[in-house]
């Protein structure tokens, strides 16, 4: 499983959670209700421990 964080227009983290991969992340983000027009990036924890860009919203 990977963490993965949800973040706004501002770069604020608005959610996280971990999921066993960037699709599902992604679909997290465009499926869940309350936080919909919220969410603008995705990002995973990567091994060196850093962020990084899980991939474009699509929905």
């Amino acid at each position: 499983m990977t963490r993965y964080r949800f973040l706004d227009a501002m770069g604020d983290v608005v959610d996280e959670h971990e999921f066993e991969d960037h699709a599902a992340a992604l679909a997290s983000a465009v499926d869940t209700e309350e936080h919909e027009d919220d969410i603008e990036r995705v990002e995973f924890l990567g091994p060196e421990g850093d962020w990084r860009w899980a991939g474009p919203l699509l929905g």
